[in-house]
């Protein structure tokens, strides 16, 4: 088991799409999310910025080094 690949990635437990509701933890599957498509918002704002006033996504949202980061 020691070799399995991890492709865990830490993000913000508040970072929320569609994707990912339908789909879960495949979100990543999902055609819209791969063609770029996927609107992602936070859940303490429920808008596409959160409660530092930057910008919501799968990337800025795995930036351990922002205020409102909650690993997931």
């Amino acid at each position: 088991m020691a070799d399995e690949p991890n492709d865990y990635k830490p993000r913000c437990v508040n970072l929320y799409s569609k994707a990912m509701l339908v789909f879960g933890e495949s979100f990543a599957d999902d055609p819209e999310h791969q063609g770029g498509m996927s609107n992602f918002w936070c859940l303490c704002t429920s808008k596409s910025y959160g409660p530092d006033g930057e910008e919501v996504g799968l990337k800025q949202c795995s930036n351990k080094e922002r205020s409102c980061f909650q690993e997931y």
